[in-house]
């Protein structure tokens, strides 16, 4: 759970380096984050079964051997196509080994204080390779080179598999449906991935009409005037409802699905995997909006970036095992730090300016992530206590993969809402005095084409060089100012979603009461 954290962390401060080095522009370089996301969502639920039916250790240490081989694909690639080969990879691994985790800890503690405890830590477990991933993402991007983020996993995920294999006890679980909903998986894949890559790209494909030279990808040219962004979400959507439909038949016939409905019965499970789902998906945003902010705002380097956010992490790791200690009801404690979440991104809102100061910035992160760590431990533990042993593994899978779907899909919409703003300014450029050359240049600082630190033209002038000259620091002006706006509406976005996460806490909350 380490590694998998640590390297989703560690590779949200390594996109602009990774675009820098592989010459491809914002909309295919944030794809690096949702990528991972979107097949680990997809496939996750399927996984879950996976791990009930051959079980959850043997699939866990399946799991590690495949994350080698992703992480050795991720590290090497020499263009864009091949890195995101090595992410769909390491996708699949999280789809395989977090369900495995959880059934494994849900058998192994059932009930009680250690398993408030373990769930606690598994919290403080993510916390650690958030803060972790951002320090060490951050020291290899400045001081030496993106590719070492991926190689570091093989050695600590080799160690797991063996620590795994040695104390780990094999859990097997009967079931009476054999088998595998194959088109029920194709369907939920394909709507991930429409919807997803649909906002993640329309900044640079077009919301409507299609832009000029558009890749989709980055690899695909798209040759129609008409926007593929709208065709990608309607086709999501309605690939997303045929999946619903085809799990209701397959249910009411008695076979095998990868959405077992039977789990919803379990008010538990349903309120508190929404709750889950929203709340998880600022802190899987937040990271790569900051280090954007960070870096070409406020001008820090990765490294620098990356210890901004470490306080986010630290909060995480803390929350859980903390409050785990306090004598307080579980829903108090549940509801109190679901409601201090919205507060805090709204906190945000002020600091995110072109001169913020990221030490206040890292302040508001850390009770954010304290608030968060303390939280989700609670709700992991509640929304599975309830469960029927036989469908543990499939409902590790599915809480897994509503959490992760909605952050994929949040990363893609908060991103595009950033970048979007950027782009829009940017396009202001053509009609300022500056001359074809200049303008060209100024467009380079904010496309991630440059060297990441300091953003440098093919002319090798930086922001700082540049503003030196009254047209050019007007310009940049604008736009950091527009940048910056454009964080801040992508945190109200994020602070909104939070919100609805407390407010199903509040009903979770009803329902353990009634």
């Amino acid at each position: 759970m380490l590694i998998t954290v640590l390297d989703a962390s560690a590779a949200s401060i390594a996109v602009p380096s990774i675009a820098a080095d592989l010459q491809i522009s914002a909309g295919p370089a944030s794809l690096l984050m949702t990528v991972q996301l979107v097949v680990a969502s997809s496939l996750i639920i399927l996984m879950g079964k996976v791990s009930d039916l051959i079980g959850a250790k043997k699939v866990f240490l399946l799991g590690a051997g495949l994350f080698t081989v992703g992480s050795l694909i991720t590290s090497v690639a020499p263009n864009f196509g091949v890195l995101m080969l090595g992410r769909v990879v390491q996708g699949l691994v999280v789809a395989l080994v977090t369900p495995a985790i959880l059934s494994l800890m849900n058998h192994e503690f059932p009930c009680g204080r250690p398993r408030a405890l373990a769930f606690s830590i598994r919290t403080a477990v993510i916390g650690s390779g958030l803060t972790l991933g951002l320090l060490i993402s951050g020291l290899l991007s400045t001081y030496a080179s993106w590719r070492w983020i991926f190689l570091m996993n093989i050695p600590f995920m080799v160690t797991a598999a063996i620590g795994a294999g040695v104390s780990v006890r094999p859990v097997t679980v009967k079931l009476k449906e054999k088998g595998f909903d194959i088109a029920g998986s194709i369907l939920l894949v394909l709507s991930a991935i429409l919807i997803t890559f649909g906002l993640q790209e329309a900044t640079d494909l077009g919301w409507w009409t299609a832009k000029p030279d558009a890749l989709v990808g980055g690899v695909v040219p798209w040759p129609f005037s008409a926007s593929v962004t709208p065709f990608m979400l309607i086709l999501g959507v309605v690939l997303l409802l045929l999946f619903t439909l085809v799990e209701k038949d397959r249910a009411r016939r008695t076979k095998s699905a990868v959405l077992d409905f039977k789990l919803f019965a379990v008010r538990s499970f349903t309120w508190g995997t929404s709750a889950a789902a929203l709340m998880a998906t600022p802190v899987f945003a937040i990271p790569l909006l900051i280090a954007l902010y960070g870096q070409y705002i406020l001008g820090l380097d990765p490294l620098g970036t990356g210890a901004m956010v470490v306080p986010l992490g630290i909060g995480v790791s803390a929350g859980g095992p903390i409050l785990s200690r306090v004598n307080w009801p579980p829903h108090t404690t549940l509801l109190i730090t679901l409601i201090i979440q919205p507060i805090a991104l709204l906190g945000l809102l002020p600091l995110v300016q072109p001169d913020g100061q990221a030490w206040w910035l890292a302040l508001v992160l850390a009770v954010y992530g304290f608030a968060w760590g303390a939280a989700y431990s609670i709700l992991v533990s509640t929304l599975l206590a309830d469960v029927p042993q036989s469908l543990s593994g499939v409902a590790a899978g599915t809480q897994s993969a509503f959490r992760k779907l909605a952050s994929a899909i949040a990363v893609a919409a908060l991103t595009t809402i950033l970048l979007g703003s950027v782009m829009e300014e940017m396009s202001g450029v053509s009609e300022s005095e500056l001359t074809a050359k200049e303008k060209s240049e100024i467009t380079q600082l904010y496309e991630f084409s440059p060297q990441v630190h300091p953003p440098t033209t093919d002319s090798g002038q930086t922001v700082h060089t540049l503003r030196t000259a009254e047209p050019f620091d007007r310009v940049i002006q604008e736009t950091e100012d527009n940048m910056s706006a454009g964080v801040r509406f992508a945190l109200l976005g994020a602070a909104f979603l939070s919100f609805l996460g407390f407010l199903c806490g509040l009903k979770l909350d009803s329902d353990e009461k009634a």
